[in-house]
């Protein structure tokens, strides 16, 4: 019989936690590595994920999209 993770006496929740934002840290991904931004929004006006620091105070720099030419 399988454990589930609130059945499982050896998991201490805080230590998971705690790996788990260790793991995700920007500063502890290796180099070369990709990274899955789907679930984010860009604005391509502006530069910048609309979830990023500073996105609101954030002027737009680019011309807007279909504008932008190639």
């Amino acid at each position: 019989m399988s454990e589930t993770p609130d059945e499982s006496s050896d998991v201490d929740l805080d230590e998971v936690e705690a790996e788990r934002r260790e793991r995700l840290d920007p500063e502890n991904r290796p180099d070369r590595a990709e990274v899955d931004n789907t679930d984010r929004d860009f604005d391509a006006e502006r530069g910048m994920f609309t979830d990023s620091e500073g996105y609101d105070e954030a002027e737009p720099r680019f011309p807007p999209e279909g504008e932008q030419g190639a």
